[in-house]
């Protein structure tokens, strides 16, 4: 076994819980409360038996706030839209360092090819991060060192944060571990759990003050980083910001769900065809069959009803029924107040803006990228520096003897495509990445560090002279 996974320790898990999972494909708001408030200190916690450890729920009374926010983000075409849109222009091209020697930053590329062994490079680790931050407002992230002779490994696993609580705050009101079992999946309001043997339990990273969890059998130690996007009243668990437009979330679902029931299921005539005459049942049925057959095609619905009447009189009944579940007056309302709660514009996921003036123009979209990137996308990419980046890398240089948290950090941006015409690429670009562009070599000894434009100013004044 390599001793320098989880494995034993996950199937050790598996081994306690027995306990049969339930999938759910609904999500229920209650419609009094519909987000609940994070209550505070050591009564918030779920008190359980004599002698066992209480966890923060997330959130009361039910604590599964964690699986409503997931799968009414899942089901709301507008917040994944949204989400999605976030992540690719937070995460960027991936991480780097400022002012680093291009032996620097090769080396940097080179750790972050695969942070764990899951196979995963430290910009997939980061994606997901974004991904979840946007989405239910916390990160939980185990951090694992190990020594194997001379070899030394530091790896960042992203953990579940549907199997993650935050342990009961200590006199300071600070919760200094988190409990890991898959048993917080459970919805079924039964906080009999008990942490001691069914769930793990690590401590929150704290710097050189981190008291690590040491696994004898594996020689591993291990704590875990919490990332949450801070909200007033919700000291403990993170909160995202969209959460104010959760119940349009889940409206917008339902309102396709509710379309699709109406196709499926309602009766819908296109009318009634009265037959003059006593027709017997098989008779009605082979007129009904041959006059069908005459004029409509394959579906069903819409189709003409026939009815035979002894003393009425040949007739045709239309009943041209208007169904009303596009709700589309109601679906754009619903589709702005998500967008306005992502604090987010639908130009920069690609819905066409024709309203206004000037709007879905070059300039429109320019405008809009440099408001989010200042309000967003730069505030976002601090929070996950600060919260993960900086504190990974002062781990890694503790254990490993290197010094890379005293760099600058950076995720290398994108923008929009609709900038490029209007960017002279001469004015920005150095000669070895316009050389790289074209598949070649870079130019030896710097030579092709300057900027293109300046290099063939300095051309153009050598030969006026």
């Amino acid at each position: 076994m390599n001793p320098q996974t989880p494995s034993s320790r996950n199937n050790r898990q598996k081994r306690q819980e027995k306990q049969n999972l339930k999938a759910n494909n609904e999500v229920k708001l209650d419609v009094v409360n519909p987000i609940p408030f994070e209550p505070s200190g050591s009564s918030a916690a779920f008190l359980l038996p004599e002698k066992q450890k209480p966890y923060i729920p997330f959130l009361n009374p039910k604590d599964n706030f964690f699986q409503v926010l997931f799968e009414a983000s899942l089901g709301s075409p507008t917040t994944n839209s949204c989400i999605n849109s976030k992540v690719f222009f937070c995460a960027g091209k991936g991480l780097t360092i400022k002012d680093g020697t291009d032996a620097e930053v090769k080396e940097f590329k080179k750790i972050q090819k695969r942070i764990n062994n899951k196979r995963q490079s430290m910009g997939k680790v980061v994606d997901g991060l974004f991904n979840k931050y946007f989405r239910v407002g916390n990160d939980f992230i185990e951090i694992i060192r190990s020594k194997v002779g001379n070899t030394k490994k530091v790896m960042a696993f992203p953990r579940k944060f549907l199997e993650c609580r935050l342990s009961e705050a200590d006199e300071n009101d600070v919760s200094q571990s988190v409990y890991i079992s898959k048993k917080f999946r459970s919805n079924n309001n039964d906080w009999s759990i008990d942490v001691e043997k069914d769930a793990i339990e690590l401590p929150i990273y704290d710097g050189a003050d981190t008291k690590w969890y040491k696994d004898l059998d594996q020689g591993t130690e291990h704590c875990i980083i919490h990332v949450k996007n801070e909200m007033p009243g919700y000291d403990y668990y993170g909160m995202p910001e969209n959460v104010a437009s959760l119940p349009q979330q889940i409206l917008e679902y339902k309102a396709a769900r509710y379309n699709i029931d109406n196709f499926d299921n309602n009766l819908v005539l296109g009318g009634i065809v009265t037959l003059e005459g006593n027709y017997t049942d098989d008779e009605l049925n082979k007129v009904a069959k041959k006059i069908t057959l005459q004029h409509t095609g394959d579906g069903k619905r819409g189709r003409y009803a026939f009815i035979s009447s002894k003393q009425g009189k040949a007739e045709v009944h239309d009943m041209k029924k208007q169904t009303d579940g596009d709700f589309l007056a109601m679906d754009e309302k619903v589709e702005q107040k998500i967008i306005s709660s992502n604090n987010w514009d639908a130009a920069l996921f690609g819905q066409n803006i024709s309203k206004g003036i000037g709007n879905g123009g070059n300039a429109y979209v320019r405008t809009i990228f440099d408001i989010k990137n200042k309000t967003v996308i730069e505030p976002t990419r601090e929070v996950i520096i600060e919260d993960f980046i900086i504190p990974f890398f002062e781990i890694y240089d503790d254990w490993m003897g290197t010094k890379w948290s005293e760099k600058e950090f950076s995720f290398i941006p994108v923008v929009p495509e609709s900038f490029a015409g209007d960017i002279d690429a001469n004015a920005i670009l150095t000669v070895n990445e316009g050389r790289e562009i074209f598949g070649k070599e870079p130019l030896p000894n710097n030579a092709g560090t300057v900027i293109i434009s300046t290099n063939q100013k300095a051309k153009k004044d050598v030969s006026d002279k």
